[in-house]
């Protein structure tokens, strides 16, 4: 049984960027959010990663300020199996954890996601905009895509079961990978997708039909011409993990990388965004 060191970081709508970004480039590619807080988790026996941490994020935040919680890992469950419910996508898909199964509603796309380590159960504003852009705007035509920064895999089910034939994974995560195996086979999609531990330039495959992206904005600026490469013409683009205060500077850096934008959707402070490959 693992122990973990749950370290919540405080923020403010200034800062999150920021301190995100930085927390990123330090390693912590799984990054959860609460009001007022970045939260990361760092195995107990890895506490070279908390030094490295505080010293990373001098000059944004005050140490004493960073809390520090160890707790063991089936306690995860523990507590969110007391306050997760399903989550509804335009009454067409239910996210939901095994305990709530016999729970969910009757709708046309049901995904098994539990609570674990890694991102993705499907309560995330971000991951919500990006399963509403791939409900409105998913063709019959579209066959194959691609999931970077997949998580537990949750855009990756929603598009496989929407029709696509194939699909491809990638994370740099360890425990979004060992998640993203087990809930590939819960929910029945394990065939038809490739899962890789890598970036989007270190992968091969290309000619996407559609390309998910829920990541942050600097990994996305960062990656925006492999993603270009990667699309076939006339190929989509689905973008969260954008703050609504970068909503000038994303879609500068698409229009200018050759995507033309058809819609943006907000919620909360993130947005949503579909563009297409011209």
């Amino acid at each position: 049984m693992k122990s973990y060191n749950e370290i919540k970081i405080p923020v403010n709508n200034e800062l999150t960027e920021e301190v995100y970004n930085k927390l990123y480039l330090l390693g912590f590619d799984t990054i959860l959010e609460e009001e007022n807080y970045l939260i990361v988790y760092v195995e107990d026996t890895r506490s070279e990663e908390i030094d490295n941490l505080k010293s990373g994020l001098e000059g944004l935040i005050n140490p004493d300020s960073i809390q520090i919680k160890k707790f063991e890992d089936r306690n995860w469950n523990r507590e969110w199996e007391t306050n997760i419910e399903p989550v509804y996508v335009r009454d067409k898909i239910a996210v939901f954890p095994s305990w709530q199964k016999e729970n969910v509603k009757d709708v046309e796309i049901k995904i098994e996601i539990d609570p674990k380590m890694s991102f993705g159960t499907g309560h995330n504003e971000t991951t919500q905009l990006v399963l509403e852009l791939m409900c409105d705007f998913i063709e019959k035509d579209d066959k194959y895509m691609l999931d970077f920064g997949s998580g537990t895999g949750v855009l990756t089910i929603a598009g496989l079961k929407m029709g696509m034939e194939k699909a491809i994974a990638i994370d740099t995560d360890n425990d979004a990978i060992e998640n993203s195996i087990e809930y590939f086979r819960i929910n029945g999609v394990s065939e038809k997708v490739t899962l890789y531990r890598k970036n989007i330039k270190d992968i091969s495959e290309e000619n996407f039909d559609v390309i998910c992206a829920n990541i942050i904005r600097s990994v996305i600026e960062n990656n925006i011409r492999y993603i270009y490469e990667k699309l076939k013409p006339g190929g989509k683009i689905f973008i969260s993990g954008v703050l609504i205060n970068e909503t000038e500077r994303v879609l500068e850096v698409l229009s200018a990388s050759g995507f033309s934008v058809k819609e943006v959707y907000k919620k909360a402070e993130w947005l949503g965004i579909y563009a297409r490959k011209e």
